[in-house]
């Protein structure tokens, strides 16, 4: 059977375009447009996209506060928190497990997993997300026993590898393990992986619908945001009760909404111009920030077919952005600096050393790394209770709405996602709000660049069949030609955009 048959065969299991988290926000409609003329107009209007899909949170106290007293009835009898997720929810899993390191809060007691180990959280490993028996395994591997929590956090709600994870935790454990979700349960039952976790009694769910996303289908953004926010409120804090809980969450919200982030302006334009040019940019932080700079720097990569960060191991040029961390001599000890923790790396046996540590301290994020690349450096300090950003003559600084790591770190995911996004718009790597350089490398990706070619075809007056679609997709996909999928296979079908 071919990679089409093969592909349409189980295609009702990742056809995802009916939910929330994968349709066009209507606030965003002109985002190119507005990126390349109206940054002003531009960040706004994410900002009010940030500010409405954090309402969620208010909605979902009552669920956030019964999570919250589960978390630490959890410790009190001496069991541990497990997190788990995969893409961008693996890495806000680590950004807490990272964060309750730092902060002394039950060290070693919550530990975080992501698809592919560690190593994922540079480049994603192909396969890993669409198998739920590796979700199981790598959740025994972290020594997840009976009476431990388990969140398992996934933005659509639908990721095997997730799923696979959440349902060994309810049949081992008699604690119940959450399941963290962005969409409404209604638009998930005609999916059986997702029916199957719905309807366990003995699994707890926590919805967190939060509206599309600012670029369509880019669950790094707000999704990733509302369940960083909900599941590190519930596990980083302690909390008297769900009324202190629930006024920290509007005092917080209603602070968020007066900040201002036009001084993103000047950065952003000449992180564009610098990469328009083939030049490189470095962003240099202590460890205390660096995982969260880490993670929407390579989620640059998926989200738009961008080269990943560059393998010493390997002959290549620098790659567009990388990271060095602050004070970290070798690879190893930035690595341990930035996660608190000696990297986990995956040593099993059939992926013959693919991902290992080996290979992860390859990813040299030292502070050789700003020698050896050159280019631009963005310098980030955490001091005075603001977060200052300094790049080549410019600064900026925003005020810290609170004291706290995880606020601390939601701020700077908010503003490192506004600038990434607006970056990549003015060098035209999306149109519209829709990700023409989505790089479809598993099977949900497979099913999102077959619907944004029939979406952007059709705004243009040609409908296309699904299935015909999927073919084209996966036949420019085979080629492995440098550009974005999507544009080649409109561009092969003489539709211009």
């Amino acid at each position: 059977m071919d990679k089409v048959s093969e592909f349409l065969k189980i295609s009702q299991q990742f056809r995802l375009g009916h939910l929330t988290t994968e349709a066009p926000h209507h606030l965003t409609q002109e985002m190119s447009h507005l990126a390349v003329n109206n940054l002003a107009s531009a960040l706004h209007v994410l900002h009010q996209v940030d500010l409405l899909a954090l309402t969620v949170i208010e909605r979902a106290l009552p669920g956030m506060w019964e999570l919250h007293q589960r978390v630490a009835a959890t410790f009190k009898r001496g069991n541990d928190v497990l997190l788990v997720g995969c893409g961008a929810t693996g890495r806000l899993s680590l950004v807490i497990e990272t964060l309750s390191l730092q902060e002394k809060r039950y060290p070693g007691r919550v530990r975080a997993f992501m698809a592919g180990g560690d190593y994922a959280l540079v480049k994603s490993v192909e396969s890993f997300e669409d198998r739920t028996h590796y979700g199981a395994r790598q959740l025994h591997d972290l020594g997840f026993k009976d009476g431990d929590l388990l969140l398992a956090i996934t933005e659509g709600g639908e990721t095997p590898f997730v799923i696979g994870a959440c349902n060994e935790a309810a049949r081992i454990g008699f604690e119940s393990p959450w399941f963290l979700y962005c969409n409404p349960d209604m638009t998930l039952e005609g999916l059986d992986r997702c029916r199957e976790v719905l309807n366990n009694p003995h699994i707890k769910k926590l919805n967190l619908t939060c509206g599309p996303m600012a670029l369509t289908g880019s669950t790094r953004m707000q999704a990733s945001t509302v369940q960083m926010a909900a599941a590190g409120l519930a596990i980083l804090h302690d909390w008297p009760s769900k009324q202190a809980l629930g006024d920290f969450i509007t005092r917080w919200r209603e602070s968020y909404a007066q900040l201002d982030f036009t001084g993103l302006i000047p950065f952003i334009e000449s992180e564009a111009a610098t990469h328009g040019a083939k030049g490189n940019t470095t962003y240099s932080s202590e460890a205390s920030l660096a995982v969260s700079i880490l993670t929407d720097t390579t989620e640059r990569s998926p989200t738009f077919s961008q080269p990943a960060f560059e393998n010493i191991q390997e002959a290549g040029a620098p790659s567009p952005i990388y990271l060095s961390v602050e004070g970290a001599k070798t690879a190893q000890q930035a690595w341990e600096h930035l996660l608190g923790r000696a990297p986990r790396c995956l040593e099993w046996e059939e992926l013959n050393g693919r991902i290992n540590m080996s290979v992860l301290a390859g990813f040299d994020i030292s502070e050789a790394a700003i020698e050896r690349r050159g280019g631009d450096l963005v310098e980030f300090k955490l001091g005075n209770g603001r977060v200052s950003w300094q790049r080549q003559g410019l600064t900026w600084s925003q005020p810290l709405l609170d004291k706290s790591a995880l606020t601390t770190h939601l701020q700077l995911k908010m503003a490192l996602n506004m600038l990434s996004t607006l970056m990549m718009g003015r060098r035209g790597f999306y149109l519209d709000n829709v990700m023409t350089w989505v790089r479809p490398s598993n099977n949900k990706l497979i099913d999102r660049a077959s619907r944004y070619v029939q979406l952007l075809a059709g705004r243009r007056g040609t409908q296309l069949n699904y299935e015909q679609t999927v073919k084209l997709v996966i036949e420019e996909m085979d080629k492995e030609l440098e550009g974005p999928v999507v544009l080649r296979v409109l561009a092969g079908l003489g539709i211009k955009l």
